[in-house]
């Protein structure tokens, strides 16, 4: 630590600390353009000046100063106020002053200082910027006659995101940020430079002329798209959502947020959201009173646990107490048929590391992964299924220089960061790489075996996973995949990425195995500052875990309870948030059993493709119309605020469940989220002695910041071979998407507003078929027909499509496998 005096007060701060941070811990303002807690220092717009007794006849920038052991600083005098005051009017000599036009107005740093310092009138005159604004792209609006050339965005976009689409051009008075070419934005649009910019030249396009920011009720809740977390502070206005706003305060994320958290809430106020709830009469869903719905579903449910029993699937968004609700439906309705929408994804993950380290989530948090030697990526598009968490390996690589090392069978965000090393493997091949790494660290003695169990029969059941064996069904050099055992082995810490959804469903457990495997004998296991991760595709994938929705020992899972309608087996299905037909692997396979099960109820918000097959809808919340808390992918717990009321006579999942709970004879005392948490921490040893009233702006991480393993068992994990076809279709999550809510939103679509097939340049130029083509695929008597994409990340021979689209029809093709068969036409 060290001390130093600023203003005469007296501070200790650690000696990395510059002046800037020290006077901030201390409660002392000193005025900023171009500083970012979350970036590197910089120190372009020099309004930040000090003096330091020590370096007596210049001013220095507070913010790019490392604090010394005695320093004596004074942030205000009359001197400094003159400099920073010249300092503004140099900015303004040639910025357009068009405040009441700029939608910043009312939160601009660079307004709030010429106000503070008094700069009216300007002693200095030049022509004004006239640049053209770029408003090429629908999110996002740059018009660089405003900027102050602090450079924050073209650091956020590189420091961060990793995405570099921002830069300095030309120099003097003609200096300017701009993108690649001097063209039009075209980017990821994760608005992270939007969050950034300190005046109004960088602005949502959504939110425009919408409203000034005093006139916004902010709600900080947690993003209800993937498992990452993030906190969004909702801008309320007239009870809608108008946009997403900074705040670098609160929450694991730092502010930052991707394309979804930040321009995807647009379908909380969409006019096409359920608000009545629908009953089927005469084979026609018609609107109907609650009273009706409520018993039409008691009818049907009364029915059918007196026949062949009900089988209830949720979708991976409800808040915690929803679930420990749902489970009590469940007890009351008497069926051990309860599944999440991870489908068999998540048990074959979970059951796999249970098998292994005895835990079934990720034992580190995030923050960790920055201060890693080694990671370990398994699949590259662990970027577009978690972006921010995704942000964080960014970080260790650009920042601390961690090793990255992807293994993938297409390239990605991750393959094109800085020295990373990517073992680019045939389709569904990863358990066999990741089974080579573990054969190498025991033949070369690099392995940690002291404590492991199965150590014998992993090493026997090892011999056929040698790296040139692999090397011969993959394609993954032998050497490259030695090299990658030694860099893990030699780490002091390291993070292992996995995650899981509904696009993954093929080898989870053999692949949760094969990680943990490594987790093992690398010494990683338990080991604090080092992890493995798993990451469930949706905002509460791991509170449906840690709540047990999950199939009992005699009860069915999600494929379980098709396959049992589909025979006559099952006589009702609850589907709770989850649209099947459009996102569940075999869209055959589904159909038939939600048209064979003799009653469907559906709860969601909007009236999706499952929806309309159903005997009863009830209309839901959204993630920004309710309370509770969701458990994010490091195992934190958060709080879910409402922000805005409920769309016409829509409900929340909560309120639902309650009222069913009742009818069925649970005895259901509970008054609110407060109270059904205070139950789960009583029912739920992971949440034991944590409070509802104690969760505050960083959550609570059940479990403790490093997650200790109960046991280190090897077991062996079993490998695949390679598809002998000319074609093989994979599918996942597109970066700009998640899940289908996304599809509702006008952000996403707005970049993405469709289905597609991506395919490299060589098989592109084989098939004599260029961007915007049509492409027909087929497999297994089954046909769908995409728009082509052409890009360079896929190896020849792999077809990528996205699995978001209802209708695209990609289920139809996709039935669980790692990759699909597929012949090509045009």
């Amino acid at each position: 630590m060290v001390t130093l005096t600023i203003d005469g007060k007296q501070v200790q701060v650690k000696k990395t600390a510059t002046i800037y941070e020290a006077a901030e811990e201390a409660g002392i303002q000193i005025p900023i353009l171009c500083y970012a807690k979350k970036l590197l220092p910089y120190g372009a717009c020099r309004v930040c000046l000090v003096e330091v007794e020590q370096m007596k006849g210049r001013l220095i920038p507070a913010c790019t100063t490392p604090v010394t052991e005695g320093m004596v600083v004074t942030t205000t005098s009359e001197e400094i106020r003159k400099v920073r005051k010249t300092v503004l009017e140099f900015l303004l000599v040639n910025h357009v002053i068009e405040c009441p036009v700029c939608d910043k107005g009312g939160e601009c740093d660079l307004q709030d200082l010429t106000f503070d310092y008094e700069v009216y009138p300007n002693r200095f005159t030049g022509e004004k910027f006239n640049l053209p604004t770029d408003e090429v792209n629908p999110l996002i609006e740059r018009n660089m006659n405003r900027c102050v050339l602090c450079g924050k965005c073209a650091r956020v976009c590189d420091e961060i995101v990793a995405y570099g689409s921002y830069s300095f051009i030309n120099r003097g008075f003609e200096s300017k940020i701009a993108t690649a070419f001097d063209r039009g934005l075209n980017c990821e649009f994760c608005g992270q430079c939007v969050s950034m910019c300190p005046v109004g030249a960088i602005l949502p396009r959504p939110f425009k002329f919408k409203a000034r920011p005093w006139q916004l009720k902010e709600v900080d809740t947690v993003c209800g798209y993937c498992g990452n977390g993030c906190t969004v502070t909702l801008g309320v206005l007239n009870d809608k959502v108008e946009t997403v706003r900074f705040n670098d305060r609160t929450g694991v994320n730092d502010g930052n947020l991707c394309i979804r958290g930040r321009f995807g809430y647009s379908f909380i106020n969409s006019d096409k959201r359920l608000t009545r709830p629908l009953v089927r009469k005469d084979g026609e869903l018609v609107e109907a009173t609650w009273p009706e719905a409520i018993e039409a579903v008691v009818s049907g449910f009364s029915k059918a646990r007196t026949e062949k029993g009900i089988g209830i699937v949720a979708g991976g968004r409800l808040t915690n107490e929803e679930y420990f609700l749902l489970k009590n439906l469940a007890l009351a309705l008497g069926t051990s048929n309860l599944d999440n929408s991870g489908g068999e994804c998540y048990k074959g993950v979970t059951e796999g590391l249970k098998e292994t380290l005895g835990v079934g989530a990720s034992t580190a948090t995030f923050p960790q992964v920055e201060e890693c030697d080694v990671i370990l990526a398994i699949r590259s598009d662990f970027y577009e299924t978690h972006p921010v968490f995704g942000m964080v390996v960014n970080q260790a690589v650009k920042r601390n220089h961690a090793q990255l090392i992807v293994v993938t069978d297409k390239k990605g965000k991750f393959t094109k960061l800085p020295d990373a090393e990517t073992l680019l493997t045939r389709p569904g091949l990863e358990v066999n790489v990741l089974n080579a790494m573990a054969q190498t660290l025991i033949a070369e003695g690099l392995a940690v075996t002291e404590g492991v169990e199965g150590l014998a029969e992993l090493k026997k059941s090892l011999d056929e996973y040698a790296p040139e064996k692999v090397e011969a069904v993959s394609g993954v050099s032998a050497e490259a995949i030695r090299q990658a055992a030694r860099q893990l082995a030699g780490a002091k810490k390291s993070a292992i990425l996995l995650a899981y959804g509904l696009p993954y469903v093929a080898q989870s457990r053999d692949l949760a195995v094969a990680a943990a495997n490594l987790t093992i004998l690398t010494g990683a296991a338990g080991r604090e500052g080092s992890g493995i991760f798993l990451c469930g595709e949706k905002s509460n994938s791991q509170g449906a875990l840690d709540l047990g929705i999950i199939p009992s020992k005699d009860g069915l899972g999600a494929q379980g309870m098709l396959k049992a309608a589909a025979g006559g087996d099952l006589s009702a299905l609850y589907v709770v948030g989850e649209d099947m037909l459009s996102s569940y692997p075999d869209f055959a396979a589904v159909e038939e059993a939600l048209k064979k099960v003799p009653f469907l109820v559906v709860q969601d918000i909007f009236l999706s493709a499952t929806a309309r097959q159903a005997d009863v809808v009830l209309p839901a919340a959204s993630f920004a119309e309710k309370e509770g808390t969701f458990t994010n992918a490091e195992r934190r717990i958060q709080r879910v605020r409402q922000g805005v009321p409920l769309p016409g006579e829509a409900k929340t999942d909560y309120a639902i469940f309650e009222t069913l709970c009742r009818r069925f004879g649970q005895q259901v005392s509970y008054t609110g989220p407060q109270s059904v948490f205070s139950a789960i921490t009583e029912s739920v040893a992971g949440y034991a002695g944590i409070e509802f009233s104690a969760i505050g702006p960083q959550g609570v991480v059940w479990g403790g910041e490093t997650l200790p393993v109960s046991r280190r068992k090897l077991v062996g994990a079993k490998g695949s071979f390679p598809l002998n076809s000319r074609y093989q279709l994979v599918t996942g999550s597109a970066l700009y998407h998640s899940g289908t809510v996304s599809t509702h939103a006008s952000g996403p679509l707005a970049v993405v507003p469709s289905a597609y097939v991506e395919l490299g340049r060589e098989d592109a130029s084989e098939l004599n078929v260029k961007e915007g083509d049509v492409l027909t695929l087929v497999a297994d008597g089954a046909e769908v027909k995409l728009p082509v994409k052409v890009d360079l990340r896929l190896p020849k021979g792999v077809l990528f499509a996205p699995y978001h689209f209802p209708g695209s029809g990609i289920n139809r093709l996709y039935k669980g496998q790692a990759a699909v068969a597929v012949d090509v036409r045009k």
